[in-house]
């Protein structure tokens, strides 16, 4: 068997969120072990060409699936992707590819078939949550192996697929010094045109229905000051996507919150907004294992968050507080206490690093590359 693999990570160009995030950073590390990436992206363009080019990955464009625009477009099957079969399959067969690592479900159900048909083995990345499907189901059918992000997510899975899966934590490889965290908080500050001295609660990732983001606006109509006298704001990062969190709208509208909480979209880079907030919340609920909460970690962000999905398995207490996603005054009451408490938000913090400190890329591509070892039966040329 030969010690290197080339492996192709498939996108959709036009959609891009925490998931695809992890998965780059998977993809650097495993380029940086010495693998042959490719990362190819259905479509032109789009967050997640601009990405991998910054990260040095070896970006491959294929047509786009379809002209209707990426959050446009239902989480399920589609004929588009058996329209690719071709264009992927002589991707496989161009580049040599050994491993296609997928990433979402409609990379998945889209490159399973051309796996199947070529030497290439399927490593499905399980970010998700699992729901009836047949076209998913047969596309964990033909991987080779099931990656999940968490025990919570991995649960879920059908026992069939779980006999052919394991679990590996995201990896991290943020950092920021002292002196970077007050430079990112004072420019952000000065960018949204804030006080120097406000306190900023923040929220990061799409706006849609499951993130339920609309809870950062019940936080700031109960919490308007600190103990200390210091205002508070609100920061909602993030691209407006379908099904969308219309409460935060309705919300900001009914508690008079337009110039308190502030939606500027997607922000890069993301780690300056993220060491601007005092603390970050995730309200989110069926969360597999939420990357944004991590990143705070890693910059020593203090965090709130929800007890539905895969961070209860990392955070609870020491480096972070939970919360009943549905119960509003137990979120205000944590935001609060860490807000009214500097000793006990610098304790979360360093605790939250600790806590992330061994989720390097170096280990976790590693873990990945004996995963693809123990595949060398399903891989003909380096069998």
């Amino acid at each position: 068997m030969t010690n290197s693999f080339t492996i192709g990570f498939p996108y959709v160009a036009d959609r891009f969120g925490g998931s695809t995030a992890s998965s780059l950073v998977l993809a650097q590390a495993l380029k940086e072990a010495g693998h042959r990436v490719h990362i190819l992206t259905h479509g032109d363009g789009g967050r997640v060409t601009d990405e991998a080019s910054a990260l040095g990955l070896s970006v491959t464009r294929l047509p786009a699936l379809s002209a209707v625009p990426g959050y446009a477009r239902p989480d399920r099957f589609r004929l588009d992707q058996l329209r690719m079969f071709g264009q992927a399959r002589a991707a496989i067969a161009r580049l040599g590819l050994d491993i296609v690592h997928t990433n979402d479900m409609t990379m998945l159900r889209g490159w399973a078939a051309p796996s199947l048909a070529s030497s290439a083995a399927l490593v499905a990345h399980w970010r998700s949550n699992f729901r009836e499907s047949w076209s998913v189901k047969a596309a964990l059918r033909i991987a080779s192996h099931v990656i999940a992000v968490s025990q919570y997510s991995f649960s879920k899975l059908p026992d069939w697929v779980q006999r052919k899966g394991t679990v590996e934590f995201n990896s991290f490889n943020l950092h920021m010094t002292d002196t970077e965290r007050l430079c990112a908080r004072a420019a952000i500050r000065a960018e949204l045109g804030l006080p120097a001295h406000a306190a900023l609660v923040g929220v990061f990732g799409n706006h849609i229905v499951r993130k339920r983001t609309h809870v950062l606006a019940d936080v700031l109509s109960a919490i308007s000051q600190t103990a200390d006298g210091r205002p508070v704001f609100g920061l909602a990062c993030g691209g407006r996507a379908e099904p969308y969190d219309s409460m935060l709208d309705e919300k900001i509208e009914s508690f008079g919150l337009q110039q308190r909480l502030r939606t500027p979209g997607f922000v890069r880079p993301v780690e300056n907004w993220m060491a601007a907030c005092d603390v970050i919340l995730a309200p989110a609920i069926d969360e597999p294992l939420a990357r944004n909460v991590l990143e705070a970690l890693a910059l020593e962000v203090p965090v709130v968050v929800s007890t539905d999905g895969g961070l209860r398995e990392l955070i609870g207490g020491a480096n972070g507080l939970l919360c009943d996603p549905y119960d509003t005054p137990a979120w205000i009451a944590a935001t609060q206490k860490i807000l009214d408490n500097p000793l006990f938000a610098r304790s979360l913090a360093a605790s939250g690093r600790a806590t992330v400190a061994e989720l390097t890329p170096e280990r976790h591509a590693r873990r990945i590359i004996a995963i693809y070892r123990g595949l060398h039966g399903h891989i003909e040329k380096v069998a």
